[in-house]
């Protein structure tokens, strides 16, 4: 049984791989402040779904915290007795060529979303990632070639609720209508439908410049309930960027 791990800015999700299922656990920032109290949550919460945690045989890694990743070698080392694999653009996985100017730089959740897109999706595939960081990864004839980074809903509304001194803080929501009558209207209707429609936008218009019509597929904690709001996306995958963990693994042959 695999344990994956994707570790991103506002929450880590945990994927416990057995067989084709997966089961998934969210957890909050303070569960690494030690390898610990990261122990105590996992151990918990496998135990509720009925996994025996100390089964594990491989432990796969996505992380873009990197003052996190101590902690994660840590817990594996000491309650697993094993060392995690941490996912990179270094590997060349499933034949991906990272046809960029510093391949380096891309992140281990873009890497892990590539994978998987191409895995799942075939040879020209668009990935949009709905995290504090909306991602936009394009993989044409099999080799990524460059991308988008658009902040988040949750990251722009912060940004605007703690700039300002008189707007509040609300939830993403896409309203059916385009002119709000109060604050927490316009501001849900300014940061969520632009965003979207922008989003919309820029999805079109890589087709028409690579002349493709790239298949797309989003994944992340707001994609679920935006996808059924926009036909210009084709698949909605929760399990995207875990996929993309676990073949990496396969392909190293960890």
């Amino acid at each position: 049984m695999d344990l994956l791990l994707d570790i991103g800015n506002s929450y880590t999700t945990v994927g416990y791989h057995n067989k084709g299922n997966f089961t998934i656990w969210r957890l909050g920032p303070s569960s690494f402040e030690s390898e610990d109290m990261l122990f105590v949550n996992l151990f918990t919460l496998s135990k509720q779904s009925d996994i025996n945690l100390f089964e594990t045989s491989r432990i796969g890694i996505s992380s873009v915290v990197p003052k996190n990743n101590f902690i994660v070698r840590q817990f594996s080392r000491k309650y697993l007795k094993m060392t995690p694999t941490f996912v990179s653009s270094n590997q060349k996985i499933n034949n991906i060529a990272y046809l960029v100017d510093y391949p380096k730089e891309v992140g281990a959740d873009r890497v892990s979303n590539i994978i998987a897109s191409k895995r799942e999706y075939g040879d020209n595939v668009i990935a949009v990632d709905f995290g504090t960081a909306i991602t936009v990864d394009v993989i044409e004839n099999g080799n990524f070639i460059g991308g988008a980074i658009i902040p988040g809903f949750n990251t722009a509304i912060n940004s605007l609720f703690s700039k300002t001194a008189k707007l509040p803080q609300v939830e993403i929501s896409f309203l059916d209508y385009n002119i709000g009558k109060n604050t927490i209207d316009n501001i849900q209707i300014g940061i969520v439908k632009t965003t979207l429609y922008g989003l919309d936008r820029l999805l079109n218009e890589i087709k028409k410049e690579r002349k493709k019509n790239f298949y797309i597929v989003t994944t992340g904690g707001d994609a679920k309930f935006l996808s059924r709001k926009f036909l210009n996306f084709d698949k909605y995958d929760p399990y995207l960027t875990l996929k993309g963990i676990l073949y990496y693994l396969e392909e190293i042959n960890v």
